[in-house]
């Protein structure tokens, strides 16, 4: 992973603010998503989300704090934690693997996220991380 300026000073601060080095973060339009060891997300959070809101202000954007996973699926259920998520399948196609992760219809929005941000930043975090991207099912709820 190649750091440029820009990349140590958002790790600075967010070291410096929560007290936490992150593993890997990614910066969308609209907000900053970080990576931390499952062990410390409590603490990069803080009590009452005050480390959170901290951030949001220095960076004046939106900032989320993910635990960090050593398998794609389930780094898959943290970054997609608000999300029902019904199966993950794992396929290996030419070399690089495609995961189908299917979720309720219902939490299709949100898996996505505004103008596709969340879903972006997923596939982005995945390729980097598993050389893997990720492919969104949705599945009718049952009546």
């Amino acid at each position: 992973m190649e750091l440029n300026e820009d990349d140590l000073k958002v790790f600075s601060s967010f070291e410096n603010i929560t007290h936490v080095m992150p593993s890997d973060y990614i910066a969308t339009p609209s907000s900053l998503v970080f990576l931390v060891s499952k062990e410390s997300l409590g603490q990069a959070i803080g009590k009452k989300a005050a480390n959170i809101e901290k951030l949001r202000r220095i960076f004046r954007k939106r900032v989320v704090v993910v635990a960090d996973s050593d398998d794609a699926e389930g780094f898959l259920r943290n970054f997609f934690g608000n999300v029902t998520i019904s199966d993950i399948e794992s396929r290996n196609v030419m070399g690089e693997t495609a995961i189908i992760m299917t979720v309720a219809d219902k939490d299709r929005g949100i898996a996505i996220g505004r103008d596709g941000e969340r879903i972006k930043a997923a596939k982005t975090l995945l390729k980097k991380k598993f050389n893997a991207t990720v492919h969104l099912r949705t599945k009718k709820a049952e009546i």
